[in-house]
């Protein structure tokens, strides 16, 4: 009887350590992902979707382009300069970096949007 019960108190004690380092690798394994980014022109931007299409320059030898569709989540931040944005306020035509990652099965997740800010020309 007393061997079964500190069979099962040994149990129990592994398989809560199991439990304590199954979700600390994991977390690890998630920190390690490769943020990308893509710099472009906004082609349009869709709220129902949550999406924003980005143009960018694929090649500049032959001068081709190439459409990204990001969907865009609540968290992401928006910023054009130190201004805090929301996705209405994106239009056509802004010159953007979009920085996201991608996990394993090829899903985005966007980490920020941040739009080029124009420089006002000095007149002399």
């Amino acid at each position: 009887m007393v061997k079964g019960m500190k069979l099962a108190l040994v149990l129990l004690v592994v398989a809560g350590l199991a439990g304590v380092v199954v979700p600390v690798y994991s977390q690890e394994k998630t920190e390690q992902q490769i943020v990308a980014s893509v710099s472009g022109e906004v082609l349009s931007v869709d709220l129902v979707k949550s999406e924003v299409v980005v143009k960018q320059l694929k090649d500049a030898v032959t001068s081709t382009y190439e459409n990204t569709a990001f969907v865009v989540a609540l968290e992401t931040k928006i910023q054009k300069g130190d201004a805090n944005l929301k996705l209405s306020d994106l239009k056509a035509g802004d010159k953007v970096t979009v920085k996201y990652t991608s996990d394993v099965l090829g899903k985005q997740k966007i980490e920020s949007i941040s739009v080029e800010v124009k420089e006002a020309v000095s007149v002399k």
